[in-house]
């Protein structure tokens, strides 16, 4: 009988301690504790930049197409690769078609420079019509009528809606072609009445001449260069305009900085740029999406269809600090939480601002400041005290060796 008594007892007493031991030990528990925490890291600032790594392509930065009458033409004087100033010859014309060429020449020249009027006075309409429309609901009225006009004139699309931004940059596209149109007619008008030349309207190298349906074409790449490259349909969406760009070739120290300009909405159409891009080994079956870069500095010493290394830094934060990515709790988009602790050593979530990720690290650009200690993620109370590992930073052996033993001999020796 003692015996059983005895072992219920110790039943009891065994079951009362475990009870207890679950309440003040499990991650529940509601009873305040000390924890101790052996993963930490004090957090810096510092500036950290998400970037997208990509081939890139030497291309020119104006390419212009020079058309003439195959009948016209005596003697084409230029070849594929040829490098020609503003007014060299490219061609030669007949004698007896170089008056009729010059009327030719200069109907267009009459004609392109009306429509160029027409376009600049379109363009300050739109620009007054735009900044009426941001104070009274009357100019909405007025730049639809307007708009309706330039649609007929000039083939100008512009939202009924009043979208003022996209029928301004399409006006300035139409305004830039002209420009090219009629610099090529003025170079050619330009000569003594009598010459029977084509001109080239441009410094730059002859890329390509065609002849198709009774007309050469003569295309010229300006010397001036930049950088193309594609992007798929997940890279497009991390890509925009005004973005920072580092380029890298092998055949060039420095590093040519530059920006995003533009990305088409369009899939590329198979050009010599694309297939030069997949010969760099980015052959791909999804559609690309054509990206430029303006640089800040030139690529003459690069030939065209060169490749380029190129960085584009896609997301920034300064004075940001970077933890474990599994270190956040309840993340979201941008937002999450971290363990942190106060000046008085006690444990406390805090709310923080996640723009992006660089491989296992989370960045934060809000929420917690530099010097602040951040704790992993395993389940703490808030308030609760913590102590930590006492930090130890052992001597490597190079610091070991620049002290002789003169000097290990006078700090023993308190001389």
């Amino acid at each position: 009988m003692k015996k059983l008594i005895t072992i219920g007892i110790s039943i009891a007493v065994s079951t009362f301690i475990a009870a207890n031991a679950i309440l003040l030990f499990s991650n529940k528990s509601d009873i305040p504790r000390s924890y101790y925490v052996h993963e930490y890291d004090r957090v810096n600032e510092h500036t950290y930049a998400q970037e997208l790594e990509k081939e890139s392509v030497v291309v020119p930065t104006n390419e212009t197409v020079v058309p003439i009458s195959a009948d016209a033409v005596s003697d084409i004087v230029v070849s594929e690769g040829d490098e020609v100033q503003q007014g060299e010859e490219l061609a030669l014309l007949n004698t007896e078609s170089a008056d009729v060429q010059r009327s030719f020449w200069e109907t267009e020249q009459q004609a392109y420079t009306q429509e160029q009027s027409k376009l600049h006075e379109i363009m300050e309409n739109l620009e007054s019509e735009r900044a009426g429309a941001d104070s009274n609901s009357s100019s909405n009225s007025s730049a639809s009528n307007e708009e309706l006009e330039v649609n007929v004139q000039v083939d100008v699309n512009v939202s009924p809606k009043g979208n003022f931004a996209h029928a301004i940059a399409e006006t300035e596209q139409k305004i830039a072609e002209l420009d090219r149109k009629l610099q090529i007619l003025n170079t050619q008008l330009n000569q003594e009445a009598g010459e029977a030349a084509l001109l080239s309207p441009m410094d730059g190298n002859i890329a390509e001449i065609a002849e198709k349906n009774g007309t050469y074409f003569i295309t010229i790449y300006a010397n001036e260069k930049s950088i193309v490259t594609y992007a798929n349909e997940v890279e497009w969406h991390q890509i925009n305009e005004g973005q920072l760009v580092k380029n890298y070739s092998g055949h060039r120290e420095e590093v040519v900085e530059g920006t995003i300009s533009a990305k088409t909405q369009v899939p590329a159409n198979d050009s010599k740029w694309l297939q030069a891009y997949k010969q760099f080994g980015n052959e791909t079956k999804e559609p690309v999406y054509e990206v430029r870069v303006q640089l800040d500095d030139s690529l003459e010493t690069l030939p065209f269809a060169a490749n380029i290394n190129s960085v584009i830094t896609t997301k920034e934060a300064e004075n940001a600090v970077r933890i474990r990515s599994n270190w956040l709790l309840n993340r979201t988009e941008e937002t999450a939480e971290v363990y942190t602790l106060t000046n008085e050593g006690k444990i406390i979530r805090v709310p923080v601002t996640v723009p992006f990720d660089i491989k296992q690290y989370a960045i934060l650009s809000e929420g917690v400041e530099s010097e602040s200690i951040i704790l992993n993620a395993e389940p703490k109370n808030n308030d609760a005290p913590a102590f930590l590992p006492f930090p130890r930073e052992l001597p490597t052996w190079n610091s070991i060796k620049a002290v002789s033993w003169k000097d290990y001999l006078k700090y023993l020796t308190y001389q």
